[in-house]
């Protein structure tokens, strides 16, 4: 039994913790145990990977900010578990104090993954802050604080890895998703549309926190300004975070509230992938976005900012726009015009083209398990005598 312990973010609804639930049920549960290190694990456990896997979850009370002695005693008391493997999932350095302790105390494998290319903060001069932080510890990492460097695409990869770790080095580690999952349904769209009244709509998603990165802001202002030209329009809008009530704020000042909906987080995203004819991505950065490799796995037209890495586009559904409100108004009204054409392409496309690409791009999630794999079992041959 391989042992790795993921130390994660606080949300359990982002992609961190997505990238990893979507390996969890292709991962050899009589080889490997995933244990999770997080500020939240009440959260943790009242998720349906808990009900199912049970994996072990360790709570973390403190920070590096409070002190570095009581920080690191924690760390310490977890790490003297006997881990084979510890596996950080990072977007911006804070510091590596953990990477440190881990080295020190010999853990076979200390793997540090970047998930991000941007500072995901709303306050400017929080934001600016962070920044700051970050190019400061980026500028002191080395090869002393990891046995291995990851990142979920190279834009990420460049954004916490300094230019003196050889990018041969650094691995790319795909964020891959079971294709045959969100694979199109008729029968699902049609009942989904049916259940939210929205049969006869042209249905426009968006699937991400509510968050700064994902600029979800935006995308209600360029909506409204298309739904003025064709009032076939129904925008979809789900996820959780620190900016919902924003979001739902300004759709009210618009007056948009029976043509946008604005969910929380919910499990069943697949279903509601398959009622929509178009799906919109604004973010201001991104490693690489889950959301538009689970969009493309259903076949769905893609609408994504232009700041975002190309290597997001694995089928040739993904169209990249600049961050111009006319510009993404004209493209949604658009999509309308076109929008029962696509959902009648859909399954056609998802035959000849999808499940192909994910293979030979490396996104479908039984090749990302094997090169995930083959990564932790050379923790059995780093490990000491």
């Amino acid at each position: 039994m391989i042992r790795i312990l993921h130390m994660t973010p606080p949300e359990v609804s982002n992609g961190v913790y997505r990238y990893i639930f979507n390996h969890m049920p292709y991962i050899d549960q009589s080889k490997y145990e995933f244990s999770f290190l997080t500020k939240s694990a009440d959260s943790l456990k009242k998720t349906r990977e808990y009900e199912v896997f049970r994996f072990p979850v360790y709570q973390l009370d403190t920070v590096q900010r409070d002190g570095r002695e009581a920080f690191a005693r924690e760390i310490r008391n977890v790490l003297n578990r006997g881990f084979d493997a510890v596996h950080l999932h990072t977007s911006s350095w804070r510091g590596f104090l953990i990477e440190e302790i881990a080295m020190e105390m010999k853990i076979p494998k200390v793997i540090v993954h970047s998930h991000s290319s941007g500072i995901d903060f709303v306050d400017p001069a929080e934001r600016e802050k962070l920044w700051r932080d970050h190019i400061y510890y980026k500028s002191r990492f080395s090869m002393d604080y990891a046995t291995d460097v990851c990142a979920c695409s190279h834009v990420a990869a460049d954004w916490l890895f300094p230019e003196d770790i050889p990018r041969d080095r650094i691995q790319i580690l795909p964020n891959a998703v079971d294709v045959q999952r969100f694979r199109y349904h008729r029968e699902t769209r049609e009942d989904i549309r049916g259940r939210l009244g929205i049969r006869d709509r042209v249905v426009v998603g968006h699937i991400g926190r509510y968050s700064y990165a994902k600029n979800q802001e935006f995308l209600v202002r360029c909506f409204a300004r298309a739904y003025e030209k064709d009032k076939r329009l129904y925008l979809i809008l789900m996820g959780q975070g620190e900016n919902i009530s924003v979001v739902k704020k300004l759709v009210e000042e618009l007056g948009m509230q029976e043509q946008i909906a604005c969910y929380g987080w919910r499990e069943d995203t697949p279903d509601f992938l398959q009622a929509m004819d178009v799906f919109c991505l604004p973010s201001r950065f991104e490693g690489l976005p889950i959301s538009v490799i689970e969009a493309q796995a259903a076949g769905l037209r893609c609408l994504v900012s232009d700041l975002v890495t190309e290597e997001v586009d694995i089928t040739g559904l993904v169209e990249f726009l600049p961050l111009e409100e006319e510009c993404w108004a004209e493209a949604l009204a658009e999509a309308a015009k076109t929008g029962d054409m696509a959902a009648g392409n859909r399954e056609g496309i998802w035959k000849c083209r999808i499940d192909e690409a994910f293979r030979q791009t490396g996104y479908s999630i039984e090749a990302s398990c094997e090169k995930l794999s083959c990564l932790y079992d050379t923790a059995l041959c780093a490990a000491p005598a």
